[in-house]
């Protein structure tokens, strides 16, 4: 039962944002130490949970600590109200305002495609904006990814001077390892260090005010996050850093409410004082009564090769066609749906802690331990440690478990002690597990490795022509959990990472055949449910690093992996 505390923080009209509003010159992490009372410790729930004799049910004070359009379906609430139950320590911890954890939004558009259509989404934002950009992703390098970022912005301050209108101010994060956030884990990057990582120069910005902050908390504590949030009116969630690399990627455009709580939580993540302060700081947004969808439609573009080709391996007898690729999903037109964040702040410290405190974390959980049917995922590593126990846990129970995985991704990082291992190690080791039981569960294991839209088999991501990037997870058909997270040791114990989770059975629907149109994983991707290794018709294997757990070498080696991790170069 969510506690009267919870209840009464949820309820609360108080924000990051109107706190910074009415103090914009002070740094937000000053502004945020007076804001909310933490507890020492959770709170016990029969000293503080409201009366039953209010007739409220435990599904029904979790409704009431959201601003949803209706009442949303009994399964969203179930981890919602697990979700919940992570403020009674810390407020913050879901990295937004407690009022603004569940929320509303429409999606007009999702886009499964390579980075560079993400880009230009972003890009056709950019230029249009009037007041504000928050832009924020794991790593900036210079690219043609980054280059349509830098263009956008020279573009939007070429139409700033055109209209003779006041200076767009631009908020700028990305994480790369600095000495300095030993002392301090937000530095700011002067203008004379933006060209050093392909950003245009202070010059070339005459229209626009940029401030840049390069977050880290050392050692473990990656900034993972990656979004934009433009003039308060439009956010963009993504899977993908801005640099180049062979991967399918996914994004989804939010509109709505649920923009608020972006933009919340990305004040809570630049944490020092903004110069100058976001103009749009004091004046919340007006909602239309109805939103707009398909007016973005750029028609079919095809960028599979954009890093590097590779002889496509399709053939006519094999019955698939390229012509299906669709990077823009324009969704059909709906009302706002139930939306919550589900985020992870980072942890810098080494350990496998406070899964129980996380939302993110609670949230993957409390949607493995409701399912009742169904469970998808695609991710490009799966090994944490709660994840794996909880998948097993679900096929014992008769679910159908469903996982898109890469094939040798990011194999020497997962290598190392205490990563959990490579996805061929953790496949193995789960079929050989539920085998072993005797009762069939493995049947309802179903384990694919990413196959690209113009292959008939899986390649090892080590050889970077195909890779999948995607973080996505659906429940039962009825909820779905994306954004930024891997399933990962990484992503679960130390890497800021933000997501929402959507109540909207149409949605799900649309992305997971647009997840399935834009790749052949679901056609020839399939491992064995004997052994989880992939063969083809003629019964050669092919694997990556191989099944078996890596030698005490091997796992050396891993350690480079990690430092490119920390990074940003390596696999996230």
């Amino acid at each position: 039962m969510v506690s009267e505390h919870v209840l009464g923080l949820c309820t609360s009209p108080e924000t990051v944002t109107a706190a910074l509003a009415r103090a914009p010159d002070q740094s937000v992490a000053s502004v945020v130490k007076s804001l909310f009372k933490k507890k020492g410790s959770a709170v016990k729930e029969k000293a503080e949970s409201p009366s039953a004799d209010d007739g409220l049910g435990e599904l029904d004070l979790a409704e009431k600590c959201g601003r949803f359009p209706h009442r949303p379906s009994d399964l969203f609430l179930k981890v919602y109200n697990d979700v919940l139950h992570t403020l009674d320590k810390d407020p913050l911890a879901g990295l937004v305002s407690p009022s603004l954890l569940g929320s509303s939004g429409v999606i007009p558009l999702s886009i499964v495609s390579v980075i560079p259509d993400i880009m230009r989404h972003y890009a056709d934002l950019i230029v249009r904006a009037e007041k504000e950009i928050f832009l924020a992703t794991n790593y900036w390098e210079p690219s043609l990814s980054a280059g349509i970022v830098s263009d956008s912005l020279r573009e939007l301050s070429k139409r700033v001077q055109a209209r003779s209108g006041e200076k767009v101010v631009v908020k700028l994060m990305y994480d790369r390892g600095n000495l300095k956030q030993v002392v301090s884990n937000h530095v700011v990057v002067k203008p004379d260090g933006w060209s050093k990582v392909g950003l245009p120069t202070e010059e070339e910005l005459p229209g626009i005010n940029l401030e840049v902050v390069n977050y880290h908390r050392p050692p473990l504590g990656t900034f993972h996050a990656k979004y934009l949030v433009v003039d308060r009116r439009v956010a963009c969630l993504n899977s993908n850093n801005i640099q180049d690399r062979p991967n399918v990627e996914m994004m989804v455009h939010l509109e709505g409410p649920i923009v608020e709580s972006f933009y919340d939580m990305a004040l809570l993540s630049w944490s020092n004082a903004m110069h100058p302060p976001l103009p749009l700081l004091g004046k919340p947004p007006t909602y239309p009564d109805a939103y707009k969808f398909k007016q973005d439609n750029e028609g079919l573009r095809s960028h599979l090769n954009i890093v590097k080709e590779l002889e496509a391996t399709v053939r006519d007898g094999d019955g698939i066609t390229l012509d299906d690729f669709r990077p823009h999903i324009l969704h059909e037109p709906h009302g706002p749906v139930p939306i919550v964040m589900v985020n992870r702040n980072s942890t810098g410290t080494p350990g496998h802690d406070h899964v129980h405190e996380v939302p993110q974390d609670v949230a993957w959980l409390s949607a493995f331990r409701y399912a009742q049917k169904s469970i998808f995922i695609q991710t490009p590593t799966f090994n944490a440690s709660p994840v794996v126990p909880a998948t097993l846990d679900a096929c014992r129970r008769g679910v159908q478990v469903t996982l898109y995985l890469d094939l040798g991704f990011n194999d020497q990082g997962e290598m190392i002690p205490f990563q959990g291992g490579t996805n061929e190690e953790v496949v193995h080791k789960m079929y050989t597990t539920l085998n072993s039981e005797g009762k069939g569960a493995e049947k309802h294991l179903e384990v694919f490795w990413y196959t690209g839209k113009d292959q008939t088999k899986p390649i090892s991501a080590a050889m970077k022509s195909r890779n999948c990037h995607v973080k996505f997870m659906s429940v039962d058909d009825q909820i779905a959990i994306l954004g930024n997270g891997n399933q990962d040791t990484q992503s679960w114990f130390h890497s800021q990472e933000i997501n929402v989770m959507v109540d909207s059975p149409e949605l799900i629907k649309e992305w997971l055949r647009g997840i399935n149109a834009n790749q052949n994983t679901r056609v020839f991707g399939r491992v064995s449910d004997k052994d989880g290794v992939w063969r083809g018709s003629d019964g050669e294997a092919v694997q990556a690093s191989g099944t078996e757990t890596s030698s005490f070498f091997g796992r050396l080696k891993g350690l480079g992996g990690a430092v490119a991790r920390v990074r940003g170069t390596g696999g996230f």
